[in-house]
């Protein structure tokens, strides 16, 4: 039986947009606009957000309950049960997420773009009487890297510390108070939050002003917060991901299992915990520590297991002692996602292909070790040639695929079997008997996009389990597929005519006449071709592309191409232009193109060439790295097959072409993470027994974004709207009015660490490259370090911290 509809409710969710509600006293009350994104931490509220779905009209919903830290058991149980009645008023259809303050998901912070604001109290101190230019001082937190919070602290200097920003808001007058080692987004961010306040509050009347230079001692800053005192370090701020540390004594696996007759709970093992140690005819918890609890549903579990694995995951909380926000999440066995799969050593999917869908993922913590790398333990498996997958079977099975389509399955038609759009997610249901056995078999690929939305890729898992559980009385073995990273047999069950068109959906194809297709593969049944950026930048001498226009369709062969490419874009060359008479298509091999090829590519500009081309031993392929210090100590680990989703943006990249060496620096990744992968560079090429070094080698380094085609060329179908705006490393050259952008040699970059300047230079707000702002007293040369601190710099280091810090504020140099 449906609930009864609040009146408060009425018309929601009839048109796009986004409304909210707070619970007060146990009512719910709908909020006008100019309040979103204040959130009382003594309140609950309930937000939804309306979306009308490309080209229809139909809606879409989100429900998100927010609870504040201290809001009140009552208040949490309206919020839950109101929102499960907006849900039935909304015919069941939206989506559901429980918010808790100060960790928020990505979504909801999505909806804020000026950020967040926590504010003391609830809803009796929500509705004071405001009189005309009479304020209460109040001092705001503002944190975060990606998604700011702004949080309401003790208007007192020992709120303030080194690494953050806050706003001391005085009324008419607003501060914007910068910690020496805040980092540019934050305090982007916080000037932000200031002009909203003066807009939205102050009507524009407040004068806003920064603190930088004086962070430790501008008179009227002081004066108006009412205290000054020695300011906090950085680190007694706490990191911006501190809640998503997980201490790794603390993660333990329990089996949840009724088979003696009633449920029991026990513990089956702890870390390094395997993949074997999961079992399909139970259900498991995995209790990761305060970074959160997961319930593992096996496929052959009761149903009395399912919900009591759920039931004892949230209890967990309780009994571990761990808080209310703690993220309880349930993973489905086949769908399991890399955060779960991280706390196991060397996960395979158990029944799948080696490799399928894995993604390779980093999280970043404070502490660090001094523990040198071993480089030399990169060149262990170089001459391992990459492991065939042991395959069920050759392909020949029967596929059914569906696309996902506005919160639906639309079943594809045979013709469009193995095409692929890049905005979209698929479903791919293989059907096979094993030998003389008529039993049938099944295997489910979820093929997620490049560019299709979270949601959509959410959808098509959802979608996996469900038809395994309703259809396939969970007998699939479900496997995630990410576009570019597809297993082998997934390849060949489209037998070499597996297509990736751009667009979908949600996302328009590049208005165009002329469509540029790569073909690539090292046999005919794992090649396939994905569609690019139309413009002669895209091509690779390494490979087959097809170049399709509305009078001619071209087949350029690069002087690298294998025979296999050559056949496959020959077949499939029919699938993409299955309309035009294929007897007026013109191979064109690469140095022999006529000018009319040149013309409807837009001009001659350079591409990938000399890397992948057949003068480099297939036994030399390229190998792509990853240089991290997120787990305390410099760490380098190969990624495998390889695509660009696994250049990560917070790290640092090594990819090693055999006659050049890349450090592909992501916008996120650290000093040291940088300065460690360069030295690592250095030291792979110099300790490499295959006899190659600093001089025959080059060793460069890329910056994220301006990628050159030496370095996109390894990369099938590489995205330049990824990092590039669409732009090729052409257009970016001409804009910069550089020969080379973005590329430098790591020995230059190198030098920038241990060059020494002038004390006048390091005193600047602006410092030079390589110099790291916590210690520039490195950077001084011996004669200047003594003439600053009266001293050795070996009696200076013999010094206790407290007192170096001092000498370095008196200097100038702090």
């Amino acid at each position: 039986m449906g609930l009864g509809v609040d009146e408060a409710f009425e018309g929601a969710g009839k048109a796009p947009g986004m409304e909210i509600w707070r619970i007060e006293k146990l009512k719910v009350v709908k909020q006008k606009q100019d309040s979103y994104g204040d959130f009382y931490s003594g309140d609950s509220y309930i937000l939804l957000v309306t979306k009308q779905v490309p080209n229809s009209s139909r809606l879409e919903w989100d429900i998100h309950f927010w609870l504040g830290k201290d809001t009140t058991q009552d208040e949490k149980g309206i919020a839950a049960y109101k929102t499960v009645e907006l849900d039935e008023a909304l015919g069941g259809g939206p989506v559901q997420h429980r918010e808790v303050q100060d960790h928020e998901s990505k979504q909801f912070l999505s909806y804020f773009k000026a950020g967040i604001r926590y504010m003391d109290g609830g809803v009796d101190s929500g509705f004071k009487k405001v009189e005309r230019d009479k304020y209460e001082t109040r001092l705001m937190h503002i944190k975060g890297k990606r998604n700011v919070r702004v949080r309401q602290v003790k208007c007192h200097c020992s709120s303030l510390n080194q690494g953050d920003v806050f706003i001391l808001d005085c009324g008419l007058t607003i501060y914007v108070w910068c910690g020496p080692q805040s980092s540019r987004l934050e305090r982007i961010k916080a000037a932000e939050v200031a002009r909203r306040i003066n807009d939205e509050e102050r009507g524009g009347r407040a004068a806003v002003n920064m603190v930088e230079k004086a962070w430790d001692s501008d008179p009227k800053f002081f004066e108006a917060l009412g205290s000054h005192e020695a300011i906090k370090a950085a680190d007694d701020g706490g990191d911006d991901t501190d809640f998503e540390r997980t201490s790794a004594e603390e993660i333990k696996l329990f089996r949840v299992s009724d088979a003696s007759g009633s449920l029991e709970v026990t513990e089956v093992g702890e870390k390094p915990l395997k993949r074997e140690h999961l079992d399909s005819n139970d259900c498991f918890i995995l209790d990761s520590g305060p970074s959160g609890i997961y319930a593992w549903i096996g496929k052959k579990c009761t149903k009395n297991e399912k919900k009591s694995a759920w039931q004892n995951a949230t209890q967990f909380l309780t009994i571990r002692g761990y808080a209310d926000w703690t993220p309880v999440t349930q993973v489905v066995e086949g769908g399991e996602t890399p955060l779960f799969k991280q706390y196991f050593a060397k996960w395979t999917d158990k029944d799948a292909q080696s490799g399928l869908g894995q993604v390779h993922t980093g999280q970043k913590v404070a502490k660090q070790s001094n523990e040198k790398f071993e480089t030399t333990s990169l060149h262990g498996k170089k001459a391992a040639p990459k492991k065939e997958e042991n395959m069920v079977d050759d392909g020949s099975g029967k596929k059914q695929v569906w696309r996902v389509e506005s919160g639906d399955l639309v079943a594809q038609p045979e013709a469009m079997h193995g095409t692929f759009y890049t905005g979209d997610c698929y479903l791919v249901l293989y059907t096979y008997t094993k030998g003389t056995s008529r039993v049938e078999h099944y295997l489910l690929y979820f093929w997620q996009g490049a560019k299709s939305s979270t949601d959509e890729k959410g959808a098509s898992a959802i979608f996996a389990q469900r038809m395994d559980d309703n259809e396939l009385n969970g007998a699939a073995v479900q496997v995630r597929v990410v576009q570019g990273r597809e297993p082998e047999h997934f390849l060949t069950i489209f037998k070499g005519k597996m297509v990736i068109f751009l667009g979908g959906i949600n996302n328009k194809e590049p208005d165009s006449s002329t469509r540029l297709f790569q073909i690539r593969g090292t046999k005919t049944v794992n090649t396939k071709a994905v569609q690019v950026q139309p413009r002669a930048g895209s091509l690779n001498s390494s490979d087959v592309f097809i170049v399709d226009t509305e009078k001619d369709i071209f087949l350029w062969v690069g002087k690298g191409a294998s025979e296999d490419e050559k056949n496959v874009a020959n077949s499939v060359v029919k699938h993409i232009c299955p309309d035009r008479n294929l007897s007026d298509v013109m191979t064109v091999k690469e140095g022999e193109e006529p000018s009319e090829f040149w013309d409807v590519l837009g001009g001659q500009e350079p591409y990938a060439t000399g890397t992948r081309t057949e003068d480099q031993s297939p036994d030399m392929p390229a190998r792509l790295f990853q240089c991290s210090n997120a787990s305390g100590r410099f760490k380098v680990e190969e990624v495998v097959d390889f695509s660009q989703e696994d250049l990560c943006e917070d790290d640092v990249m090594l990819l090693d072409t055999f006659s050049e060496v890349f450090v592909w620096t992501g916008k996120g990744a650290n000093e040291t993470e940088k300065k460690e992968a360069f030295l690592t560079a250095v030291e792979y090429i110099r300790t490499d027994p295959a006899g190659r070094n600093e001089d025959n080698t080059l060793i460069l380094n890329v910056k994220q974004g301006f990628e050159p085609p030496s370095f996109t060329g390894h990369f099938h179908g590489w995205d330049p709207d990824k990092w590039s705006q669409g732009k090729t490393y052409e257009d970016l050259k001409r804009e910069m009015g550089q020969d080379s952008v973005g590329v430098t040699t790591v020995k230059e970059e190198l030098a920038n660490y241990y060059k020494t300047h002038p004390v006048d230079v390091l005193k600047k707000k602006t410092l030079p490259k390589g110099v790291d702002p916590t210690c520039k007293e490195r950077y001084l040369s011996d004669a200047d370090f003594e003439a600053v601190f009266g001293m050795s710099r070996a009696d200076y280091l013999n010094l206790k911290p407290w007192k170096q810090m001092d000498l370095k504020k008196k200097a100038g140099l702090f």
